[in-house]
């Protein structure tokens, strides 16, 4: 007889929402996080967005320890001279409050004290060295020399699954397959903050940015993202374009994207309290694998729910989502006494019904986009240049808005046909 009716590898949100929802139903759950305490190795972009918590913690947004919700939202383009911004703004959000500025040391804690209240096992600062299989079925994990059994495990471990991957349940990740995470927390009074970003209360700022002005064809993307008193900002590289550079340093684009000249006034006089570096998922739907098998399934990072379209970051919410999933499919196939292929095929099911997969599937290919010379290079050159056209006054008389878009093109070397084209791809895969 097993000794867990369920182990849970991971204590991010994918993770501790599974135990959760399987204590809270009876199960005999182990949750092992290697980090101590759960959310010290985590990175995260700082916004949990929608309500699936009220699925396990129905009082979740009095309790958690939530910083701000957002009500401001912008996404950017930083040349060397300029940022050329969508800047959203709502009071709708003031009553419905779609996303929360988190730092993932105390949500992570959270959820795992949540998960030991609703009575799982949680075991933290120990690393699971692989599962212990027989026959092709999962039948629990190893730590060193020990074996804990289970009926089934489900591995919620991130982007760099080394479990799933060591027992051929996953490939290695790619380069285009993650990017490289790197964030830093400036400490700032709260009046400051408020001030700075023209906020009010526990109203927060998110904002996203290509980071258009780097050189030696390195792309990367950058977040600022207003806390009580303190902001997170980092930066997302991709690693096929570092790799390829084979020179740039990453901590180097970290510098570039806070000293620049629209970003530092924003965080002037802030100290730094934390610096922290992370894989971050950015494989689309063709990357992902099967994710359930004989006693196992895989949720949050680890089976590839993150998502980005270049306007909106999510991966908390998709993470959630799935470790509730996977803790529903365990519920029911131990009511069944069945932890088979067959049985916990249920959770694929749930996912394709949800919007976690229906995303990836609408989105197909967004990758392409978003680390596109399109989105890093032309569209903000073109997007610069039209700007100055339109609002430099020099005396001379004004071209239409079509034709100073036009020869904006032209500028960059994209023919009209060239510029359709491009931009037809870009709107059907956004």
């Amino acid at each position: 007889m097993s000794e867990f009716d369920a182990i849970v590898v991971g204590a991010g949100p994918a993770g501790s929402s599974a135990a959760i929802k399987m204590a809270n139903a009876g199960l005999k759950v182990l949750l092992v996080e290697r980090g101590d305490p759960p959310g010290t190795k985590n990175v995260s972009g700082g916004i949990l967005w929608g309500k699936d918590l009220s699925q396990i913690i129905p009082d979740w947004e009095k309790t958690a320890p939530l910083e701000r919700f957002v009500e401001r939202k912008v996404t950017s383009f930083l040349t060397a001279d300029s940022e050329i911004s969508i800047d959203f703004k709502t009071l709708k959000f003031s009553t419905d409050r779609t996303g929360y500025a988190v730092l993932r040391t105390r949500l992570d804690q959270y959820l795992s004290k949540k998960a030991s209240q609703a009575g799982a096992t949680v075991i933290t600062g120990i690393t699971v060295d692989s599962l212990h299989m027989e026959n092709g079925k999962v039948l629990g994990v190893v730590n060193e020399e020990d074996t804990i059994t289970s009926d089934c495990v489900i591995l919620a471990e991130g982007a760099n699954p080394r479990v799933a991957i060591k027992a051929g349940l996953r490939q290695p990740p790619g380069d285009d397959d993650v990017a490289l995470g790197i964030k830093q927390v400036y400490k700032l009074p709260e009046a400051t903050i408020n001030e700075r970003y023209n906020l009010r209360g526990n109203a927060g700022f998110a904002g996203e940015y290509v980071l258009s002005f780097l050189e030696d064809d390195v792309y990367a993307g950058g977040f600022l993202y207003t806390n009580k008193d303190s902001i997170s900002a980092g930066v997302v590289v991709s690693l096929s374009k570092l790799r390829e550079n084979g020179k740039t340093r990453s901590f180097d684009i970290m510098e570039k994207f806070v000293s620049h000249p629209f970003i530092s006034r924003l965080l002037e006089g802030g100290q730094i309290q934390e610096y922290s570096a992370h894989l971050v998922y950015e494989g689309g739907y063709s990357t992902m694998a099967k994710l359930y098998g004989n006693g196992y399934m895989i949720a949050g990072d680890a089976a590839g729910f993150s998502f980005s379209n270049g306007m909106v970051i999510e991966g908390m919410n998709y993470a959630i989502a799935s470790g509730i999933m996977a803790g529903e499919a365990a519920i029911q196939a131990k009511k069944e006494g069945d932890f088979s292929d067959q049985s916990l095929s249920r959770y694929g099911r749930m996912l394709e019904e949800s919007y976690a997969i229906k995303d990836k599937k609408t989105f197909r290919g967004i990758e392409k986009v978003t680390w596109s010379p399109l989105v890093h290079r032309i569209i903000p050159r073109i997007a610069e240049n039209s700007m100055m056209k339109l609002f430099n006054e020099t005396g001379e008389p004004k071209d239409h808005v079509v034709r100073i878009l036009l020869d904006s093109a032209f500028d960059q070397g994209i023919s009209k046909s060239d510029l359709l084209i491009q931009g037809y791809r870009l709107m059907r895969r956004m």
